[in-house]
């Protein structure tokens, strides 16, 4: 076996005779040989991570026949059910995403790393894909603009389908793989609510709440990232549902500087901003606990009469100040809960999500 990946041969569960460096153009490989005994018809593999294999498998039972009912191609089969195989695992169509989360410093590294391989092997076993169409990833806690940090340098898009909407997804060269998965029933709301209507999405990374709001019929969308990419990647998604023209537009800024200055207005008005953010292209440092009334002040100034605000976020334990709302004018309802699909059903904070509107 050749591999520019040594510690992933360690899935094949088998020990190498003989090994050689080498190099693959710029890529430090290496050779290794190994000695396969015949099997007989009696003999049968040794499972891997027997018991995350049996949940997995319960899972895959449960979400594929859900999801094929639901018109989606992207779920989450696997959420840290076991504490022991502390991992996420995503479908994209026929693509599997493995996040480890990192594991705390008392537990051995080496142990570590050999259950991480387990479950890779048993994740290619049980869903029955060839093993370059698993993605790992390990996810830490992110801070700031290192969430959106560059992994890789491939540019390979997967086109998957979301209920009625076309979407590019990359699941190589960044921690996220350009769609939040916990936000699907939001989109699909943002979608229903938005025939004939203005709507406005800040923070709109690849724009898929855009398209979903278009593809709903709205009259017009506005997409405001500080991100170049993030803007093209969301250009590339409306065109793919052909959302187009100047009805259309695409705004790169520093969402809160655009929102101090904008002076139009919008009839539904989605905004998902980070829990907090220091970049040093943006003004200010932001803390959306912190921070969450004076952004409402300045949304509350864009929103035509009647409108609606969608106001989502990530923070665990956030609390919306609902007297300081009661007097900008403004009432919140939660709908977090809505909004929380089946596959999310063990990670009930992953997100919290309220309308927001005149009192």
């Amino acid at each position: 076996m050749f591999s520019a990946s040594p510690d992933l041969l360690s899935c094949l569960q088998l020990r190498a005779d003989k090994q050689y460096k080498a190099k693959n153009g710029p890529l430090d490989c290496v050779q290794k040989n190994y000695h396969v005994a015949e099997s007989t018809p009696d003999s049968k593999p040794a499972m891997v991570a027997e018991d995350y294999a049996n949940r997995l498998r319960k899972n895959l039972k449960k979400f594929e026949k859900w999801a094929r009912q639901e018109g989606i191609e992207c779920y989450r089969l696997y959420d840290a059910d076991l504490p022991e195989y502390n991992v996420a695992v995503d479908r994209y169509a026929d693509w599997v995403v493995v996040q480890e989360y990192a594991p705390p410093k008392t537990i051995d590294a080496h142990k570590a790393r050999q259950r991480l391989f387990d479950i890779i092997a048993a994740t290619i076993s049980v869903l029955g894909i060839a093993p370059n169409k698993l993605v790992l990833k390990t996810r830490e806690r992110q801070k700031g603009k290192n969430q959106y940090q560059k992994l890789g340098e491939k540019g390979e898009f997967l086109e998957v389908t979301e209920y009625n909407a076309h979407l590019l997804v990359n699941l190589t060269d960044y921690l996220d793989t350009g769609l939040f998965l916990d936000h699907r029933i939001a989109r699909r709301m943002l979608g229903q609510m938005s025939k004939g209507k203005d709507f406005l999405n800040l923070f709109s990374y690849t724009g898929s709440a855009t398209v979903h709001a278009g593809l709903g019929g709205a009259r017009s969308t506005t997409t405001v990232d500080m991100s170049r990419t993030y803007l093209e990647w969301a250009e590339r998604n409306l065109r793919l549902n052909g959302l187009t023209g100047r009805a259309h537009r695409l705004i790169q800024a520093d969402c809160l500087a655009w929102l101090r200055e904008a002076n139009e207005q919008f009839d539904l008005i989605f905004i998902d901003p980070p829990t907090f953010s220091n970049s040093k292209r943006m003004e200010d440092a932001f803390d959306v606990q912190r921070d969450h009334l004076a952004l409402m002040k300045d949304l509350k100034r864009l929103l035509r009469a009647g409108g609606t605000i969608m106001f989502s976020n990530n923070k665990r334990g956030f609390r919306m100040d609902l007297d300081g709302l009661a007097k900008l004018g403004l009432k919140a309802q939660e709908i977090t809960q809505k909004t929380l699909s089946q596959d999310f059903a063990r990670n009930r904070q992953i997100h919290n999500c309220w309308l927001i509107t005149a009192a």
